[in-house]
C-alpha cells in the first residue's frame, strides 16, 4: 500500500489575517435573543459572523455555513441535543465550534462518510475546541478536513472517539474516554496527536497507511490495545510512525506493529480520579515533566494546557484559530484519484470502510465484530464466497445487507462509493482475501 504524502500547511490566522474584508464587519447573532433557533441564526449568518448561543438546552441538528463561529456559553451551560438521526453538527470550511455539550446523534454506521457523529466534516477544515462531545455514534468524524481538535472531552461514543480519514488534523489536549471502538482512528492522513489522554476505550490509537506524529500522550487502560498500526510500517510504503514521549500502560496490549520511540514510558500515570472524570495528574505522577521539553504528559500538559477541561469561550476562545486550508502542495489533494492506493482502489476502500467490522484480513474479526448482533461474515471463506456471484456481492455492498435479507448492520454504500469503486472492492476480496471465484450456487 502506498501513501502519497501530502501535507496541509498550518497557520494561526490572527490579527489582520482574521480581519478580512468580511470579518471587519462581522456580526453577532444571539440565540434566542435575535433568533429562535440555532439553525435559523446560522442560516442568516455570513462568513466571519458569530452565532452566540445562551445557556440552555437546544434540540435539533445544525448544519453550519462557511466561516461561521458557533459559540456556546460553555459546555456546562449550553447543550445541543440532536434529533437522533445523522450528525448533530455538520461542519463547514473555516467554521469554529466551541463551548457546547453535543449529544444525541443517529446510530448508523461504523465507518465511512455516512457514519453518524456528534460533529462531522467532509471537505470542511474547521476548529473544534472546548466542547464535551458525548453519547453519540462517533464523537468527531473528519473526511478531507484538516482541522484543529483542541481541549475537548470526547466520551461514551457507541463507536469511535475521533475518526480521521484523509484529514491532517491537529488533535491536542483532549480527553478521549469510554468509546466503544477506537479512541482515535487514522487512515490516509498525516495528523499530529499531542498531549491527549486516551483512556478506557476499546482501542486507544489505530493507524493505517498514515504517518502519524504521536507525542506527549497518555494512552492507558484501553481494553484491547494502546497504540496499533494495521501493518508493520515497512509493509506500508511511505509510512513513517513518529512516536515520542508517550506513557502507554495497562492496555490489553500496549503496542501492535509499532514501538514506543524515544522517551516512552510504561507506568501507572497516577491520575487523580479517572473513574470520576478527573484526569489530572496526581502528586508523584511519572507523567509530570516527562514530555518533550519537560512538558507534562496528557491533556493537562503542553502549550495548549488549560487548568480545566473544557473552559467556556469567555475564559478561552479559539475563534481566531483557523487552519490554512488553502495551502496544499497540490490542488488535487481533495480528489480521491490523487491517491494511488486511496479511496479509488479496492484495498484502499476496504481498509477505509470494511476493516472495523471485517478486520484487516477480512476474517470477520474487526474491532466492532463482537458488539454486533450478527457477526460479520468471514471474507476469507472460500466455500462461502465461491457460492456468491459478483452481482450478489455488488447488491449487498451497494444497497445494504437488508436488501438481500442480511443484517441491517451492513449499511448501504451507494452514497459513499461509486459503482466502479464497489466492483474494485469485490475484486480485492476475490483476489486477496478469499482467493476464489464464483463456482455456482446462489
Amino acid at each position: 500500500m502506498i501513501l502519497v504524502a501530502k501535507r496541509f500547511l498550518w497557520g494561526l490566522a490572527v490579527s489582520a489575517v482574521v480581519l478580512s474584508a468580511a470579518a471587519v464587519h462581522a456580526a453577532v447573532l444571539n440565540v434566542p435573543g435575535d433568533h429562535r433557533t440555532i439553525q435559523e441564526a446560522v442560516d442568516r449568518a455570513a462568513p466571519g459572523d458569530t452565532v452566540r448561543v445562551a445557556p440552555g438546552t437546544y434540540r435539533g441538528n445544525v448544519v453550519l455555513g462557511e466561516g461561521v463561529v458557533l459559540q456556546g456559553a460553555g459546555a456546562a451551560e449550553t447543550t445541543i441535543v440532536g434529533d437522533g438521526t445523522g450528525s448533530v453538527i455538520v461542519g463547514a470550511k473555516g467554521a469554529v465550534i466551541e463551548g457546547f455539550t453535543i449529544t444525541g446523534s443517529g446510530t448508523k454506521g461504523t465507518t465511512g462518510t455516512m457514519m453518524d457523529a456528534g460533529i462531522s466534516g467532509n471537505n470542511a477544515p474547521m476548529t473544534i475546541a472546548n466542547n464535551i462531545i458525548k453519547g453519540n455514534n462517533t464523537g468527531i468524524k473528519l473526511y478531507y478536513s484538516p482541522s484543529y481538535v483542541i481541549n475537548n472531552v470526547i466520551a461514551s461514543s457507541r463507536v469511535h472517539g475521533v475518526y480521521l480519514s484523509y484529514s491532517d488534523a491537529r488533535v491536542r489536549n483532549n480527553i478521549i474516554t469510554g468509546n466503544g471502538g477506537y479512541g482515535v482512528y487514522v487512515s490516509y492522513s498525516t495528523p499530529e496527536l499531542t498531549n491527549n489522554t486516551i483512556w478506557g476505550n476499546s482501542f486507544g490509537i489505530y493507524s493505517e497507511v498514515s504517518s502519524v506524529a504521536v507525542k506527549n500522550n497518555i494512552v492507558a487502560r484501553n481494553e484491547k490495545a494502546g497504540i496499533s498500526w494495521a501493518e508493520l510500517p515497512e509493509a506500508q510504503e511511505g509510512v513513517e510512525p513518529r512516536l515520542s514521549h508517550n506513557l502507554v500502560w495497562g492496555n490489553g496490549t500496549d503496542y501492535v506493529n509499532v514501538s514506543a520511540g524515544p522517551g516512552g514510558l510504561s507506568a501507572d500515570p497516577r491520575l487523580k480520579d479517572p473513574s470520576g472524570g478527573d484526569f489530572r495528574l496526581a502528586s508523584g505522577s511519572p507523567a509530570a515533566g516527562a514530555g518533550e521539553n519537560g512538558a507534562d504528559l496528557g491533556a493537562y500538559g503542553g502549550e495548549e494546557a488549560q487548568a480545566h477541561l473544557p473552559l467556556p469561550p469567555s475564559q478561552k476562545s479559539y475563534a481566531s484559530l483557523k487552519p490554512d486550508f488553502g495551502a496544499t502542495k497540490e490542488p488535487d489533494y481533495m480528489s480521491a484519484a490523487a491517491w494511488s492506493e486511496g479511496t479509488g482502489s479496492g484495498r484502499g476502500n476496504f481498509d477505509s470502510y470494511c476493516v472495523t467490522c471485517h478486520g484487516p484480513g477480512g476474517a470477520g474479526d474487526g474491532i466492532l465484530a463482537e458488539t454486533l448482533d450478527v457477526r460479520p461474515r468471514d471474507l476469507t471463506n472460500k466455500e462461502l464466497l465461491s457460492q456468491r456471484t459478483d452481482e450478489f456481492l455488488f447488491k449487498v455492498i451497494r444497497n445494504g445487507g437488508a436488501s438481500v435479507g442480511f443484517s441491517e448492520n451492513m449499511m448501504p454504500f451507494s452514497n459513499t462509493l461509486s459503482d466502479d469503486e464497489i466492483r474494485a472492492v469485490i475484486s480485492y476480496i476475490r483476489s486477496e482475501l478469499c482467493k476464489c471465484k464464483y463456482e455456482g450456487g446462489e
